[in-house]
């Protein structure tokens, strides 16, 4: 079954007024992801059906110690999520043959 890619952002506002903010996305070959390299800020941009997210240390620009921690830890998340994605794709392509 084909679906059709979207992404969409919710403001939960909770009984004490605190706001939950989350950001949904389910892109297609029109998301745009971009970490320039060389510069001088570390940042990775993704974009899709008007949702953006910037993922960037604090001071982009003097990332700390604790800073390249996180980034290996979405780097890790990143590749499960890879992983997972064609799991689940070649147990669909052999459901489906």
């Amino acid at each position: 079954m084909m679906q059709t890619s979207y992404s969409h952002t919710t403001v939960m506002v909770e009984p004490d007024g605190t706001a939950v903010v989350s950001v949904s996305l389910y892109p297609d070959g029109r998301m745009a992801m971009t970490c320039p390299t060389g510069g001088n800020r570390a940042q990775l941009w993704l974009s899709h059906a008007g949702a953006r997210v910037l993922i960037a240390p604090t001071n982009p620009e003097e990332p700390t110690a604790e800073d390249v921690v996180t980034a290996r830890k979405l780097a890790e998340v990143f590749g499960r999520y890879a992983a997972e994605v064609e799991r689940l794709h070649a147990l669909n392509g052999a459901a489906a043959a």
